[in-house]
């Protein structure tokens, strides 16, 4: 199966996913999900790799990078490349030698423990190795801070209700964001989710990252809702 990546905006975070959520798509969400299936967990990831491509590209237009300048900054010698970067880390953004942060949304423990493993994590590890054109490196610095309800079946209400606060920072994690990224003028970090329907959970990792002053680029999803791109 295919699809056009697509994104929105949700509270001021530009969201990716590489699908629109049909059916088939609910099938192979679970299948990765609850039976560990590794065919439909690279179909996930994927789509999340046409999700990150066009964030890539997206960050490229809004830094207003072109093909045109590209090219002449190669022609500039290293001492010149090395000033101009100082002076706008945004340049960076397109070179394949940057690094891309990815934090995972965790799952509720009790989930974890049924299928022994956790989902997100995995699908992020799978892309960090399949995505070969920028270095991943996965930063697992989110935890729940009390117990959540399965979202399926909720509302928009109930979904904002039950999420609102439900994720805190893992401090010995968040410790490599600081050493790994914050002491750079130039990164790019990404919230990691399967699948966005309301937009709630992504809110809710972004207030806990927000809490360590933890810039995020945006959010990866291998999909999304009709319901949540019909409302953006």
């Amino acid at each position: 199966m295919s699809s056009d990546p697509i994104k929105f905006q949700n509270l001021g975070t530009p969201i990716f996913a590489g699908a629109r959520y049909s059916p088939e798509m609910t099938r192979i969400v679970l299948a990765a999900k609850e039976d560990n299936d590794k065919n439909a967990r690279k179909v996930l990831v994927g789509f999340l790799m046409s999700a990150l491509q066009l964030a890539l590209t997206s960050q490229i237009q809004n830094s207003g990078i072109t093909e045109s300048s590209e090219s002449s900054e190669s022609s500039e010698s290293s001492e010149s490349s090395e000033s101009s970067e100082l002076k706008n880390p945004k340049k960076n953004i397109s070179d394949t030698s940057s690094t891309i942060y990815v934090i995972p949304i965790p799952s509720r423990a009790s989930a974890n423990r049924v299928r022994g493993f956790k989902h997100s994590l995995v699908l992020a590890q799978v892309l960090a190795t399949t995505f070969t054109s920028r270095k991943i490196i996965i930063i697992d610095c989110l935890i729940l801070s009390r117990r959540v309800r399965d979202q399926a079946g909720l509302n928009l209400s109930a979904r904002n209700k039950n999420m609102a606060g439900a994720y805190k920072l893992q401090f010995s994690n968040t410790q490599r964001i600081y050493e790994h990224i914050l002491s750079r003028g130039n990164h790019e970090i990404y919230i990691l989710d399967d699948l966005v329907t309301t937009g709630a959970t992504i809110a809710a990792a972004k207030l806990a990252l927000a809490s360590g002053k933890i810039p995020v680029s945006g959010a990866l999803a291998s999909c999304a809702t009709p319901g949540f791109y019909a409302l953006r």
